[in-house]
């Protein structure tokens, strides 16, 4: 389609783009998204994307249509992989033992590899700056959407006390001085009886800032509700390039901590964010184990 190597495949009947490195994804925003007069959407589709898809089919067919479903996350990097490599083992009545050894192989053993090749992922947090660093560069406008605060909990605390849209803005213009930002704003509901309210703030934005579009439009309402109001939305302001991006203003403004790079590069980020951020359990549940449960015992009727 962009004359990348990019491979489409389904995990689960969720549609992601394999192949592409971080440059290629840029190299299709920028030579494609942005000037072809289109309104497009990329999402960060990662085990929770996947598992959620399940159960939700308007999120599902959101992910399937968008122009760009990265993968967020090594699980679904390992779990294309674990499909793929099960084809070549034969169907007998050893199958699910064979492929229930490849599978702790190909997401487990093969994270402890020192000579492991792990395709790039495309994580939000990564793609968020690598846009501000090009728009700073080439004058494209940003627009920060969404974000809200917790506590050590991870219980919602007042916006009024921390807009997350406009601290990520301002750290990311501390960042790169010269990225033309267009607004940002938290205090929105990411409800459809509220989306007249916010396109009416986004469009008094613009017009402050004299502008007919918005080159990037980053939404952190959680992964599902921000894809909903992009495909409800975003043409209506209208926004050549729509992201969502999930908690990804927690890392920007410091609320949340990266982890550190040797989890990074065993890909157990997710061990590290259960160690700082306990209340998150039910969703690395989510990814981790049941992700590739459901992976593996779907595997064994096809």
């Amino acid at each position: 389609m962009y004359n990348m190597p990019m491979v489409s495949r389904e995990i689960l009947g969720v549609r992601v783009d394999f192949g592409m490195s971080m440059n290629d994804v840029l190299d299709v925003i920028e030579n494609k998204f942005l000037k072809d007069g289109k309104n497009h959407y990329i999402c960060t589709t990662n085990p929770e994307f996947v598992m959620d898809a399940q159960k939700d089919p308007q999120f599902k067919k959101i992910i399937n249509e968008s122009d760009l479903s990265v993968p967020d996350g090594a699980g679904v990097i390992y779990a294309r992989n674990y499909l793929e490599g099960i084809k070549n083992i034969k169907r007998d009545f050893l199958f699910p033992i064979k492929v229930f050894f490849y599978g702790i192989y190909t997401g487990v053993l093969s994270s402890l590899r020192k000579d492991r090749v792990v395709e790039s992922k495309i994580t939000g947090v990564d793609l968020t700056y690598k846009i501000c660093e090009i728009s700073s560069k080439k004058n494209y406008n940003v627009f920060f959407l969404g974000g809200k605060a917790k506590d050590t909990l991870g219980k919602h605390i007042n916006q009024n006390d921390k807009d997350m849209a406009n601290e990520s803005a301002l750290q990311m213009k501390k960042t790169y001085p010269s990225l033309k930002v267009i607004g940002a704003t938290s205090k929105y509901n990411r409800e459809e009886k509220d989306d007249s309210e916010t396109i009416d703030y986004i469009k008094k934005c613009m017009s402050e800032k004299g502008v007919d579009h918005l080159d990037f439009l980053l939404v952190a309402y959680g992964h599902g509700y921000q894809e909903k109001w992009i495909v409800r939305n975003s043409y209506k302001i209208p926004a050549k390039v729509s992201i969502g991006l999930g908690g990804t203003f927690d890392y920007i403004v410091g609320q949340v901590k990266l982890p550190p790079e040797m989890y990074v590069k065993r890909n157990l980020g997710w061990i590290y964010r259960l160690i700082k951020q306990p209340w998150r359990i039910k969703r690395i549940i989510k990814a981790f184990p049941h992700f590739p449960l459901k992976i593996f015992i779907t595997s064994l009727s096809k």
